[in-house]
């Protein structure tokens, strides 16, 4: 690899095995739980909400799976959010190298039926389009733009990689990396994939609490800040400071008041920015009461909302288990009309059937 390269392939291995005594139920509960988050939020995207200082809880006005939103989508129907995170299921079960050049090549499949393709990944499925390499298309954006996007288009997809690949810490960090850096290159979207991807694989794997999640968080921030220098050493400042800055988003999650209305990281004004999402997905698991509250309240703080409840899902869905999403909001989303582009499916069951890969069909809890 040369310097300042991000992985252009991962080797994935017999990766099914190394779920062997995984819990397919918090993974079915993650990537489920991604979908049904996006589904609920839909409704909300791009809007202005009016919701009670934190620590209270948004009740509503939402709080069923009913579709509508800017899409005019039907109960259940979902957006980019899942739409993607399908087709990176597809490639991570597909063959036994993840390599950017193939899932850039599913991401522009997609785009050719998407009805919501985000900017900046339009801007580096744009590049890939002009036979740019694609593990080089983040960052060449990123650099266009003044090193400033740091989107939430990565994590809101990333869950797949966390849940599929739990039991193999270093193949889904560079599968992490590799995934993030074709639309989201900056350190902040890479680090907070990483963090957030331990977190669903400790959850998996373990018999987790909210505590021990975040601490599986903080501990992959300093070790996938390390792996991704290495990819990068002539970004060692900016890879410390984004590794900071998420260390401070857990911290600041913790407390009663996330400070997401404030100046540096401010929900409604910094829609699509990373560390919305992420301190937001992290005070919901640490203070709301169940999956479905957190969503919720997610989905009716208004700004990027379906990605905001997705995110927040597919935490919740990882440490509770897919039981806790209620059934009605599921048989939505898995009945609902989805996308295919040629013979990818772009729908919620495409994680089904990921995961009936990893785990064996006859683990999973029947839906």
């Amino acid at each position: 690899m040369t310097p300042s390269a991000s992985p252009a392939a991962v080797e994935l291995g017999a990766w099914p095995a190394t779920l062997a005594d995984a819990s397919p139920a918090r993974a079915q509960g993650a990537l489920l739980g991604l979908a049904v988050g996006d589904a609920l939020g839909t409704t909300n995207e791009f809007k202005t909400m009016t919701a009670p200082p934190f620590p209270g809880l948004a009740e509503g006005p939402v709080a069923d799976v009913v579709g509508g939103g800017p899409f005019s989508l039907p109960a259940g129907g979902v957006t980019d959010d899942t739409q993607m995170a399908a087709a990176l299921a597809v490639a991570v079960t597909a063959a036994p190298v993840l390599t950017a050049h193939d899932l850039a090549a599913r991401y522009l499949a997609w785009r050719e039926v998407a009805f919501d393709v985000g900017v900046q990944i339009g801007q580096c499925l744009d590049h890939v389009a002009r036979g740019g390499a694609a593990h080089a298309a983040g960052r060449a954006v990123w650099e266009e733009r003044q090193r400033h996007p740091a989107g939430n288009g990565s994590l809101m997809r990333t869950a797949v990689i966390g849940a599929l690949l739990a039991g193999a810490p270093e193949v889904r960090r560079q599968a992490t990396f590799l995934d993030s850096a074709i639309t989201h290159f900056d350190p902040r979207c890479q680090l907070a994939c990483a963090a957030f991807n331990a977190a669903i694989a400790h959850a998996v794997g373990d018999a987790p609490t909210p505590a021990s999640m975040l601490q599986a968080a903080a501990r992959e921030l300093e070790v996938a800040a390390r792996a991704l220098r290495a990819h990068h050493p002539d970004l060692e400042r900016e890879i410390d400071q984004a590794a900071a800055a998420l260390a401070a988003d857990l911290e600041r999650a913790r407390a009663d008041d996330p400070g997401l209305y404030g100046d540096e990281v401010n929900l409604p004004r910094m829609a699509g920015f990373v560390r919305v999402a992420f301190r937001l997905a992290w005070w919901e698991l640490l203070h709301a009461p169940s999956f479905t509250a957190a969503v919720i309240d997610a989905a009716n703080r208004g700004g990027d909302a379906d990605t905001n409840a997705a995110i927040v899902g597919a935490l919740w869905g990882a440490y509770a288990g897919v039981d806790a999403i209620p059934r009605a909001w599921l048989g939505r989303t898995l009945r609902a009309p989805g996308l295919h582009a040629g013979d990818l499916d772009l729908h919620p069951r495409a994680l089904v059937a990921a995961l009936a890969h990893g785990f064996g069909a006859s683990r999973l809890i029947a839906l």
